[in-house]
């Protein structure tokens, strides 16, 4: 991978080398190539180019022992379709297309399906908050195409910085120690970052150790309770998460000598629809007004997050 201290993860139906046998005559005392291997997703012959500037197709030429040879003789021809292609393998896909190639080499030949499915951007959001011993979950992301659309058929990698912090299993993040790290999903020519902050739970955010900069508070009230979070003299984002996926978030109000935002003036926070996400500067003696309403459900139950800049 890119860094040596990433761990690469699949995205689902990444391309995978699957062999493909092509039968030679007679019996060679030396080696000769006897195989064409074109990485193809697996259980069929396809490839899948995401990238939107040309890219190369990606062939191997094995001798009658296994071992690589140069596959720099290897050439191309369209057998059907309109997608630009050189005879040296040279792929540009300016739209979503299907086309059939054939690789040759030395009178070996294998014909396989070319998708283009060309990723303009990745949606991602900003952040992923957990708490130490939170369950794993999915890295979500959507890729558009150049017409705007979603692209499902992907092909690329999902990689972490620091393991130390948080781990990939499969295409699911899981917290391991308090700690900030970063995901990075690669599709194509494009990619996306996201910030893996993994918060210490917490009974109050004020005099904790400088050295704290992830705190997470427990949050659970009844229809019509409101409760008082002091909060530190800081700057920091602070979100909410419902521990419901979907579930309308508590009012939450800043009381005392401070201002809340949806910026800190570089950078604005993307979230998930529902849940709550401010960056705050507050002073001595300001608090959180937290409360629900006579509407509603019973009760709500969430987590209140704060990503202090120290």
């Amino acid at each position: 991978m890119r860094l040596r201290s990433r761990r690469a993860a699949t995205i689902a139906s990444i391309s995978v080398a699957a062999a493909a046998t092509v039968a030679v005559a007679g019996v060679a005392l030396w080696p000769r190539p006897a195989h064409l291997v074109v990485p193809i997703a697996s259980g069929n012959d396809t490839i899948v180019v995401n990238s939107v500037h040309p890219a190369r197709l990606e062939v191997t030429v094995t001798d009658q022992y296994g071992r690589p040879s140069s596959a720099s003789a290897v050439r191309f021809r369209l057998m059907s379709g309109t997608v630009e292609l050189s005879p040296t393998g040279a792929v540009t896909c300016r739209r979503r297309d299907d086309a059939v190639v054939q690789a040759t080499f030395a009178g070996l030949s294998r014909s396989f399906a070319l998708r283009c499915r060309p990723v303009k951007s990745l949606e991602a959001p900003s952040w992923m908050g957990f708490l130490v011993g939170d369950s794993a979950r999915d890295v979500s992301f959507i890729a558009h195409g150049l017409d705007g659309a979603p692209v499902t058929e992907l092909r690329g990698s999902v990689t972490i910085e620091d393991r130390s912090i948080a781990e990939l299993v499969g295409q699911k993040v899981r917290p391991k120690q308090p700690g900030r790290t970063f995901v990075e999903v690669r599709v194509g020519d494009r990619r996306a970052v996201i910030a893996v902050q993994v918060h210490h739970l917490v009974t109050s955010f004020v005099n904790q150790p400088r050295d704290e900069e992830l705190l997470a508070m427990r949050v659970r009230l009844a229809r019509g309770d409101t409760i008082e979070v002091p909060l530190p003299k800081a700057a920091f984002w602070v979100t909410y998460v419902p521990n419901d996926p979907g579930e309308t978030p508590p009012t939450i109000e800043l009381r005392g000598n401070g201002s809340c935002t949806t910026g800190n003036g570089v950078q604005a926070m993307r979230v998930v629809e529902g849940e709550y996400a401010k960056y705050c500067h507050t002073f001595d003696g300001t608090r959180f007004s937290i409360a629900h309403g006579q509407t509603g459900a019973d009760t709500v139950y969430g987590t209140l997050a704060l990503e202090l800049k120290r």
